[in-house]
């Protein structure tokens, strides 16, 4: 198995700076530097943060308690709190790396440890890509392998399991396929427990999750779990949630301004990329939340209105509630939470969800490549509105592959071939010692290369030197031939490898004991 390393970046103070790297000795003291930062925050935030953390760590003991044993810090209620998060789904090992990295963390700090399952994304399906052999050709090829008959289109806590049969043998589909290039993959292992998670939810991100969780549990990770769809019904979140809504005109401004900044800074040209401006609309605004229900699961934009008593909650697509003006920020918040229910669900956007976790949730957030490039948007959001200096982040990146010869040992070879081939139509000369070639042509293009003409008066010299290529190629079709099929040959080799040391491979085919391996090798350095 190759491995490449990880690494951890501190948020940059800009759109256009690159990413800090420091090792990962310093996630000490980035973690003390981020309590000093949330410490100065004003007293109402303090309270917030209070709240919202004592709520968040024991929603997740119950949570995580009903599937796998749970043990917390000796000093739980002021242990400090390090987070991790990700879509329920079965991700490559790059990303499995960052619960290892959260447990470490946790362990080497006396924090409390918890990932957050991003359960309000929309899921990409109900299959996955895994490497087999072709019968055919003996090469790698992808064999696409489904855990229930459709799936997908709508956010993962919607994804209902339809085929149960499928569902329950789905671990043996994967063996399978990989079993003649992967010996004992994890699916195994994993799959015991998807079985028993979906017998308890019915939904296929929380059978992932917990299948995931409860292995990671085996291991001897010591991390909690908590679906974003739990984090969001509490009054904490709504309280948090209705700062912005309460000052949306400049909260939107706010927005829209710093994501043309990123775009600006980066050359991008999408207005959609990294994230589309919030709207208006007669009266109503966007919110950068979606608003859907079980009977409705299609995930749709938020909308809020201002009336003289109410707010109106929307996401004008038949999903509508109300909320009164002028009640405590904490009765409001109470309402909210209360309004928040299976029947209209309410969730934040990806920065909305990072913002909230880093500003109220955690001490240190831990980011995969892709969410820490984001959050540089999300810091400029937050310290505009807020007028708060978020903490830094870390983010946490590992490259693992399946054992095997890698593509690129074939590069140096299919360059060769390439250079040999273009050689056949215009230096067939270099032919001559292993190719029978009229040697007389090949002293004419010698003596011609010696006396090379001046400038404007080339044009017969060119002529010979045309012919003469042409002729030596003309002799050299089947060695160019026998060539072009050896590259092809290679190229198709490459191709086949290529599959095989893909790093996007989902984990569970992976090997676990070397996986862990892997991990260890790399939080040792």
């Amino acid at each position: 198995m190759s491995v490449d390393g990880y690494r951890h970046y501190s948020a940059p103070k800009s759109h256009g700076e690159s990413f800090a790297d420091p090792s990962i000795g310093e996630a000490g003291g980035l973690l003390r530097s981020n309590l000093r930062v949330l410490a100065g925050h004003p007293r109402s935030w303090q309270q917030l943060r209070r709240d919202a953390r004592m709520q968040m760590v024991s929603d997740a003991v119950r949570y995580s308690s009903a599937y796998r044993d749970v043990q917390l810090p000796a000093n739980r209620d002021d242990a400090p709190i390090v987070m991790a998060g990700h879509q329920p789904s079965l991700f490559h090992p790059g990303v499995w790396f960052k619960n290892f990295a959260l447990d470490a963390l946790g362990q080497q700090h006396r924090a409390v440890a918890i990932n957050l399952v991003i359960d309000n994304d929309v899921a990409s399906g109900s299959s996955i890509r895994v490497p087999s052999i072709d019968s055919a050709s003996g090469d790698f090829t992808y064999k696409t392998i489904r855990f229930d008959r459709f799936g997908g289109g709508v956010p993962y806590e919607q994804t209902v399991i339809a085929d149960r049969d499928r569902f329950d043998h789905f671990d043996q589909a994967v063996l399978q396929a990989v079993s003649p290039i992967v010996p004992n993959p994890l699916i195994s292992k994993l799959w015991k427990h998807a079985r028993y998670s979906v017998e308890r939810c019915g939904v296929a991100g929380c059978a992932l999750a917990q299948a995931r969780h409860a292995l990671e549990g085996e291991i001897g990770l010591n991390t909690l779990e908590i679906p974003l769809g739990a984090i969001c019904r509490s009054p904490s979140f709504s309280r948090f949630l209705l700062m912005i809504l309460s000052e949306m005109p400049r909260f939107r401004e706010i927005y829209n301004s710093e994501a043309g900044a990123y775009r600006r800074a980066h050359g991008i040209r999408s207005a959609s990329h990294p994230v589309p401006n919030l709207s208006t609309d007669d009266g109503w605004c966007e919110v950068p939340i979606w608003i859907y229900s079980d009977q409705y699961p299609q995930r749709k934009a938020g909308w809020v209105k201002r009336t003289d008593s109410h707010w109106i909650l929307s996401n004008r697509n038949g999903l509508e509630c109300r909320l009164a003006v002028g009640e405590s920020p904490e009765r409001s918040a109470e309402a909210l939470s209360h309004l928040n229910t299976p029947a209209f669900k309410i969730r934040p956007r990806a920065l909305l969800t990072t913002m909230y976790a880093r500003l109220v949730l955690s001490d240190l957030f831990l980011h995969g490549i892709g969410g820490g490039k984001y959050d540089q948007l999300g810091d400029r959001i937050a310290k505009g509105f807020f007028g708060i200096d978020p903490p830094p982040f870390m983010v946490v990146s590992a490259t693992l592959q399946l054992p095997g010869d890698s593509p690129s040992d074939l590069d140096a070879t299919i360059r060769q071939l390439q250079q040999a081939i273009r050689q056949c139509d215009y230096q067939g000369e270099r032919f001559a010692e292993t190719t029978a070639l009229d040697q007389e042509w090949i002293r004419r293009k010698a003596q011609l290369l010696r006396e090379i003409p001046v400038r404007g008066q080339k044009r017969q010299w060119h002529q010979q030197i045309t012919q003469i290529n042409q002729q030596l190629a003309h002799c050299l079709q089947s060695k160019k031939a026998e060539m072009t099929e050896q590259l092809a040959e290679r190229q198709r080799q490459r191709l086949s490898l290529s599959i095989l040391k893909s790093r996007e491979h989902p984990f569970c085919i992976f090997p676990l004991d070397p996986l862990i391996a892997a991990y260890q090798e790399l939080l040792a350095r």
